[in-house]
C-alpha cells in the first residue's frame, strides 16, 4: 500500500500492540510515531480521548478523562487540584512521559508531571500510547506516553462561552475565539475554575505515614486561572510555523505539614515544518516548560521552581513507497531552584535517534534505536523491534520487544538530605503480543505484555536512595466497541500483576497503589435534541504500602450525563458523578468525592 511521508511513519520505537483508538479510521495519530499516521494503519497500543468525548461525558480533569482507559490507575489525595499520580501498566508514577503539542511538559523534582493542574477545558484531544517509548522520547517512557493537544482553530471566526456550577460551590467559566483559513489558524481562550472542595484528609491519619498525619476537618479549596494560545501560518512554499502556550496558575489547599500551595504551570514553544523536497521533511521545535510551587503551612514554608528547555530537530525521509526513515536530535536542559538547598541545580542531555518503517506484502516491521547522553548519569541506549502481519482482512497479529529507561530524579541526586549522585538510570525490557480484529460489527483487541524493570531506585536502611529494587509486571488488556440498537457502547478490562522483586522481606508483594483489575463500560445515545451518556468504572483492590499491610478495597462508580440542545448554538448539560455515593480511597487516609452534581451551559455559533 502506497503511503505518504506523514501518513506512514510508524514509530518503531514502541513495543507495538494491537489497539482500538475509538476513532475513525482516517483519524491521525501522532504520538506513536512523532509523525502522523491514520488510526487504521497504526500498530501501536493507542487510546484517544477527543474533545467530543470530553464534552459528552463532561470530564473535568485529565485524570478523569483517562482513568477508564486500559492499563491506567489513578491515585488522588483529596479531590480537584490535589496531588494526582498516574500508574500506567503498573509502572511508577514517574515512568510515563507527558507531552503537550509535541514537546515535553516540565516535571517536578521527583521527575513526575503534575497533571492535576492541566486545564481540560483548553484541550482538543488526548492520545495515550501504552508501552516503552524511550527510543522516541528518551527518559520517562517505561510505561508509555501521553500527549495533550490544545485547541486549534479553523474556518470562520467563532466565539465560544461556557459557564457551570455544582456541588461544593464549584464554578467554572471558559471563553475564547478561534478560526482560520488555508494559510492561517488561531485559537485563543481562557478559563477559571473554583471550588470549596471537601475535606481532603479523612481524620484517621493519627498513624504515622498514613494520609496527611493530621486532623484538620475543613474544606480544602482549589482555584485555577488558565489560558491557551495556538496560532500558525502556512507559507507559499508549504512551510508551516506555529506558536502555542498553555498557562495555569492558582492555589490549592490541603491538610498536613503544608496547608496551601500557590502554583504556576506554563508550557510554550514554536514549531517549524518545511518540505526540503518531495521526499524530505524537516521539523524543528523549541520549547520551555515551567513548574513553580510555593508551599505554606502553620510552621513552615518552602518553594520549588523547575524549568526545562528543549530543542528538537527531526528529518523524515520517504525512501520509497514502502519505507520511511526518521533521523533526529533532541536537547534538554533542566534547572531547579528550591528552598532545600540542592547541591546541583542544573543538568542537560543530548540524544540522537533513528527509526525505520517497512512493509513487505502482508507484513510490517519497525526498527528503532536512540542514544541519550546526560552529563550527570552518562549514556543510555534503547531500542525496539516490532512485527505485524494480517492474518485476514479482519484480523491482525503483532509482536514486539522494547527497552526503556528513566533518569534518576533531581531529589534523589541532589537533595542535601540523603542524596546519591552515583545513581544509575532505572531500566526496563518489555515483550508484547496482541491481536486486533473486527467481526460482526464489533471492533476488538487483546494484548498481553511482560515488563521487567531493573535498578529501581529505593531507600536503603539509612534512607539513602540506591539502585536496589526490581519489579516484574505482567498484564492483559481487552477492549471492544460496537453499536447496539443505536446506542454506542465501548468497554475495557485490564488485569495486571505488578510484583515486587526486590529479594527482601517485600519480595513477591504487589507494588503500592496499583489496582490489579479495572473495568470500564461507556454508553451514549442521542434522541433528537437530547443526548445521554453513562460511565461505569470498576476498580479492584490495591495496597497502599510496599509491605501490603494497608489494603484498599475495590470500588464501583457510576456517572450519568444528560444534554439538551436548546437551539443550534446553545446546549445545557447536567452531570451526576458517583451516582450511588460510593465511599472509597485511592490513597490511604485521603477522601474521595461523594455523589455530586454539575450543571453547565455552552454557547458556540453553529457553522
Amino acid at each position: 500500500m502506497k503511503k505518504t511521508l506523514l501518513a506512514a511513519s510508524v514509530a518503531a520505537v514502541i513495543p507495538f500492540t494491537p489497539s482500538i483508538v475509538f476513532a475513525s479510521d482516517d483519524a491521525l495519530i501522532v504520538t506513536a510515531t512523532r509523525t502522523a499516521q491514520t488510526a487504521d494503519e497504526t500498530l501501536a497500543s493507542v487510546s484517544v480521548v477527543t474533545k467530543e468525548e470530553i464534552e459528552k461525558y463532561q470530564y473535568k480533569t485529565v485524570a478523569e478523562a483517562i482513568s477508564g482507559l486500559p492499563g491506567v490507575t489513578i491515585a488522588n489525595t483529596g479531590g480537584l487540584g490535589k496531588q494526582t499520580s498516574l500508574f500506567l501498566r503498573g509502572t511508577e508514577s514517574n515512568h510515563t512521559q507527558v507531552l503537550l503539542n509535541g514537546v515535553k511538559l516540565a516535571t517536578n523534582a521527583f521527575g513526575a508531571p503534575q497533571i492535576e493542574h492541566i486545564p481540560l477545558n483548553q484541550i482538543e484531544r488526548i492520545e495515550l500510547v501504552r508501552g516503552p517509548q524511550s527510543s522516541l522520547y528518551g527518559s520517562g517512557s517505561i510505561g508509555g506516553t501521553i500527549q495533550i493537544f490544545t485547541k486549534k482553530g479553523s474556518g470562520e471566526l467563532t466565539p465560544h462561552l461556557s459557564v457551570g456550577f455544582g456541588t461544593h460551590d464549584t464554578k467554572e467559566t471558559t471563553f475564547g475565539i478561534s478560526g482560520g483559513d488555508a494559510s492561517n489558524w488561531y485559537s485563543l481562550s481562557g478559563g477559571y475554575t473554583e471550588t470549596n472542595g471537601f475535606n481532603s484528609c479523612d481524620g484517621r491519619s493519627g498513624t504515622l505515614f498514613i494520609g496527611c498525619f493530621a486532623t484538620e476537618p475543613d474544606d480544602d479549596a482549589y482555584r485555577n486561572t488558565n489560558a491557551s494560545i495556538r496560532a500558525g501560518h502556512r507559507f507559499a512554499n508549504s512551510a508551516e510555523l506555529e506558536f502555542f502556550s498553555l498557562y495555569s496558575e492558582g492555589q490549592s489547599e490541603y491538610d498536613g505539614y503544608f496547608n496551601t500551595t500557590d502554583f504556576l504551570q506554563h508550557t510554550f514553544g514554536a514549531k517549524l515544518t518545511a518540505d526540503v523536497s518531495d521526499r524530505w521533511t524537516v521539523k524543528a521545535t523549541l520549547s520551555q516548560g515551567r513548574i513553580e510551587a510555593d508551599n505554606e503551612g502553620a510552621f513552615a514554608a518552602s518553594f520549588a521552581d523547575n524549568q526545562q528547555d528543549h530543542f528538537s530537530l527531526q528529518n523524515d525521509f520517504q525512501i520509497n513507497d514502502e519505507h520511511v526513515l526518521v533521523l533526529g536530535y533532541d536537547y534538554e536542559d533542566d534547572k531547579i531552584k528550591e528552598s532545600g538547598g540542592f547541591t546541583e541545580t542544573n543538568r542537560h542531555s543530548n540524544a540522537v535517534f533513528a527509526q525505520l518503517l517497512g512493509e513487505y506484502g502482508a507484513h510490517s516491521y519497525q526498527l528503532a534505536v536512540r542514544n541519550e547522553d546526560n552529563e550527570q548519569f552518562g549514556s543510555n541506549t534503547t531500542g525496539n523491534i516490532a512485527w505485524g502481519t494480517s492474518l485476514s482482512n479482519n484480523l491482525r497479529l503483532n509482536a514486539s520487544f522494547g527497552t526503556a529507561f528513566v533518569a534518576p530524579a533531581l531529589v534523589d541526586l541532589y537533595s542535601p538530605f540523603g542524596a546519591n549522585p552515583n545513581l544509575d538510570a532505572e531500566r526496563s525490557k518489555s515483550f508484547e503480543l496482541g491481536l486486533v480484529g473486527k467481526h460482526a460489527d464489533i471492533t476488538w483487541s487483546a494484548s498481553a505484555y511482560r515488563t521487567k524493570i531493573k535498578d529501581l531506585i529505593a531507600l536503603d536502611s539509612l534512607w539513602v536512595p540506591q539502585n536496589i529494587s526490581e519489579a516484574l509486571i505482567k498484564g492483559l488488556e481487552l477492549q471492544a466497541a460496537t453499536d447496539i440498537a443505536g446506542i454506542n457502547v465501548d468497554g475495557q478490562f485490564s488485569w495486571i500483576d505488578p510484583e515486587n522483586k526486590s529479594g527482601g522481606v517485600n519480595d513477591g508483594n504487589v507494588l503500592a497503589r496499583r489496582a490489579e483489575q479495572t473495568f470500564t463500560l461507556n454508553a451514549n445515545k442521542a434522541f433528537g435534541d437530547f443526548s445521554f451518556a453513562s460511565k461505569v468504572f470498576v476498580s479492584g483492590r490495591r495496597f497502599d504500602d510496599v509491605a501490603n499491610n494497608r489494603r484498599l478495597a475495590g470500588f464501583t462508580t457510576v456517572d450519568l450525563v444528560g444534554a439538551y440542545k436548546i437551539n443550534k448554538d446553545l446546549t445545557a448539560q447536567v452531570k451526576v458523578a458517583n451516582l450511588f455515593n460510593e465511599e472509597y480511597e485511592t490513597v490511604a487516609g485521603y477522601n474521595t468525592d461523594d455523589a455530586n452534581v454539575f450543571f453547565s451551559l455552552s454557547y458556540q455559533p453553529a457553522n
